[in-house]
């Protein structure tokens, strides 16, 4: 076992353990070549194991290798390094930050998670499971179960530990060797069904499903097979969701669903959207005409039949009408009308209250929080069991829950004047773009793929939302039109393009990008021509936000070993590291008079909102809940 500070190639320093998977034990290390990257080192060591099992061992770890070498996508970890050292093995891959499915379900109420959550992260597995079992021959992962999903602080799942994963081999009656994790694993992994194919896949899918939405751990059973209906273990489960967890762990290969896709289709089954301008005679969303000419509706022919003969009484008909008009959804001009076929079903009638008066942190320094305009903060949260989106005072004070929905609400940007918020959510299988009143009010769903669509950011001008969606096999940066919901691609990498961030001056947009094998940030234009990389660093650098005059980026990075908050100017240049503290401080949010900038941190042991001034100094803590309080993103207007 190596300990901190040994070196492997020289090159790679040891820290710690951080766990063990199939095939070895797992360290983290620094590499000291290229300052502030840090790598996930997996050692296989021969002596360790038994005589006989020592020969498959080495081949498997050599096979774990390989696979991972020539595979690319969002769901899987880059493999950069491979060698023996000694008389062991050694897989060098990316580190990744977060929690595995296992530590989720362990602090979960009854170890199962809210439908929503438990969907996408079924919809995430069945990407990467799907891109495995289309690689020629196919990649089958055998090994499926919550020790071995990741997810990120991002809400991005990855598969980890290929160390049992096999490739398919046509002609072949059974597995060589048998391996698999009891419970979760097909009966043929266990020998006399014949070899493990992609169904096996699917039935470890299945089982890790009913797990999340019923708590039924199947380690735990006194025998691995049948697995229970989730019916009867949750009987309030969706029909088709039961239906669907039924098929796929069914003992016989035959039985079952014959790919992931199918599956897929079961549980999100493709929703039809028109997706043609509504003219407005149709739409309750289309903006009001010019007040000198006002547009003939229902409710200006009504108030006009009451009136008609009485002139005061139609002049106050017709400020009552125009008030009506011009309320604070529809009041911003420049964003064309929102069509009114894509509402949201279950959607939030009233904001619910949120009780803060044990959880409030209030600041300890008053400098960074000066008499001026308060600004609310939106922010993400888990305090009520799953991921919502919240609106607090700058103070942490009068927090209210906007979504209240079962399914997970996240990732805020504001409209330009305040009276809207843009949100991604997974409330309808997969996860999309919607839009929402500052109050939570009136939600529409703006984004209608069967691909993932989320972290929007809303333009200046308030007639488009940049997002991030992998509807074309890669992550890419898309925009959709307000005005009649078209979408259209900016950017076209086989590298993974991510967190828009629009300039102030609405001409760039600043994006994080994989393209170069590094994490940087990148600028371009509106219309994605002129790229340029800002910060060409080894080390990860990610979340960019332009301050409000458009001459600074605020980003955090793991180049000092931890993420912390820098800024830059706007080309590049004049780096600065705001925190410094061993913690993760991440996802920075300028205020709107460029003074102070609010982010998240886990320096008092889980995500809170913290705020300081934009040089660093006077750090304030704003929230202070068991939950994690995430994402801050300040309104533009009081």
């Amino acid at each position: 076992m190596l300990q901190s500070g040994n070196m492997l190639q020289g090159r790679y320093r040891i820290l710690h353990q951080i766990g063990g998977g199939g095939m070895g034990i797992v360290y983290l290390a620094e590499d000291t070549r290229l300052a502030g990257r840090r790598y996930a080192i997996k050692e296989m060591s021969p002596a360790q194991l038994a005589p006989q099992d020592r020969t498959w061992a080495t081949q498997a770890f050599r096979q774990e290798a390989q696979i991972l070498a020539n595979l690319k996508h969002p769901g899987l970890t880059p493999v950069t390094d491979f060698f023996p050292e000694g008389s062991n093995w050694y897989l060098v891959m990316d580190f990744v930050e977060g929690e595995t499915l296992e530590k989720r379900l362990e602090k979960a109420p009854g170890g199962r998670l809210p439908l929503g959550e438990a969907l996408n992260i079924t919809r995430q597995l069945c990407d990467v499971l799907e891109y495995l079992h289309s690689q020629t021959p196919p990649v089958v992962f055998r090994d499926l179960k919550p020790g071995n999903v990741m997810l990120t602080p991002q809400g991005e799942v990855k598969l980890i530990d290929f160390g049992i994963a096999r490739f398919f081999k046509v002609g072949q009656t059974r597995d060589t060797v048998n391996l698999g994790t009891p419970g979760y694993a097909a009966p043929e992994l266990f020998g006399g069904l014949g070899q493990s194919d992609p169904r096996s896949d699917v039935y470890s899918l299945g089982a890790l499903l009913l797990q999340m939405v019923t708590g039924y751990d199947p380690v735990l059973a006194v025998t691995p097979f049948p697995l229970p209906a989730a019916g009867s273990l949750m009987p309030g489960l969706p029909p088709h969701v039961a239906e669907a967890i039924s098929r796929a762990t069914q003992l016989s290969p035959d039985s079952r669903y014959s790919s992931v896709g199918e599956l897929r289709q079961v549980l999100f089954p493709p929703v039809q959207t028109v997706h043609s301008p509504i003219t407005p005679a149709t739409s309750s969303y289309t903006l009001p005409a010019p007040r000198s000419q006002p547009t003939a509706g229902p409710v200006w022919s009504k108030l006009l039949w009451i009136g008609i003969g009485v002139a005061g009484v139609l002049l106050l008909g017709l400020c009552i009408v125009t008030a009506m008009w011009l309320r604070p959804w529809l009041s911003y001009q420049p964003v064309a009308p929102f069509p009114t076929d894509i509402s949201s079903p279950g959607a939030p009638t009233a904001s619910r209250p949120v009780n803060t008066a044990a959880s409030t942190v209030y600041p300890t320094s008053t400098s960074a929080l000066q008499t001026r305009t308060a600004h609310p903060i939106a922010f993400d949260s888990q305090r009520d069991g799953h991921w919502e989106v919240y609106l607090m005072d700058e103070n942490g004070l009068n927090v209210v829950n906007l979504t209240n929905h079962p399914a997970n609400d996240g990732d805020p940007t504001w409209s330009p004047d305040g009276k809207r918020i843009a949100f991604d959510s997974d409330r309808d299988g997969n996860w999309e773009i919607y839009a929402m009143n500052r109050d939570g009010s009136e939600v529409i769903r703006l984004t209608n793929h069967r691909a993932d669509d989320d972290s929007p950011a809303w333009s200046p001008d308030g007639s488009r939302i940049a997002f991030k969606s992998n509807r074309d096999g890669n992550w890419e940066i898309y925009v959709v039109n307000l005005d009649n919901l078209g979408v259209t691609n900016l950017t076209n990498h086989p590298g993974i393009d991510q967190m828009p961030a629009w300039s102030p001056d609405n001409r760039r947009i600043a994006f994080v990008s994989y393209r170069t094998g590094d994490l940087d940030i990148w600028v371009m234009n509106a219309d994605g021509s002129d790229l340029d990389n800002l910060t060409r660093h080894p080390a990860k650098d990610s979340f960019p936000a332009w301050s409000p005059d458009g001459q600074r980026i605020a980003f955090h990075s793991y180049r000092d070993g931890n993420a912390e908050i820098y800024v830059m100017n706007a080309d590049g240049s004049g780096l600065a590291r705001l925190t410094n503290h061993p913690a993760e401080d991440w996802g920075p949010s300028w205020s709107p008079e460029g003074s102070r900038l609010a982010f998240t941190s886990d320096r008092d042991g889980d995500n809170e909102i913290y705020m300081m001034d934009v040089d660093g100094s006077n750090v304030v803590q704003i929230t202070d809940n068991g939950a994690s309080d995430t994402w801050p993103a300040w309104s533009p207007m009081p």
